[in-house]
């Protein structure tokens, strides 16, 4: 057998066995886990959309460390703030650009350019 031909199947093997583990839940996992008795909810991601001057959907639920993405595809610009209190804001988001905002707590929230538009996160444990 020549050298190449080892290597490739040395090359093989190594690519095979990674594969495996990983497929056995061996490869890394940046966003939870759940082995053994380990019940690490898994941090998931939704969208709120913003057309037609609304948040879409209006009122949202999550789970507390969920990402929360704000996307305008709406024609003019918008913001998301938070009610009453502005704990936080995604500042302008002209058409087609997108903000995250990682959920902690319910909130009302509104559109600071066109106060008509509301919406509401519920965060859950």
């Amino acid at each position: 057998m020549s050298k190449i031909q080892s290597l490739s199947r040395t090359a093989a093997g190594a690519l095979c066995a990674s594969l495996l583990l990983m497929a056995c839940g061996g490869g890394s996992n940046t966003t939870g886990s759940t082995t053994g008795n380990d019940t690490t909810a898994v941090a998931k991601s939704d969208t709120v959309f913003i057309a037609k001057m609304q948040f879409k959907p209006a009122t949202l639920t999550v789970h507390a460390g969920d990402e929360v993405v704000f996307m305008n595809n709406d024609v003019v610009a918008h913001d998301a703030t938070a009610l009453p209190d502005s704990a936080w804001t995604s500042g302008k988001l002209d058409p087609g650009q997108s903000w995250k905002l990682v959920a902690d707590k319910s909130t009302d929230y509104f559109c600071s350019i066109h106060q008509v538009m509301k919406g509401h996160l519920e965060v859950q444990p």
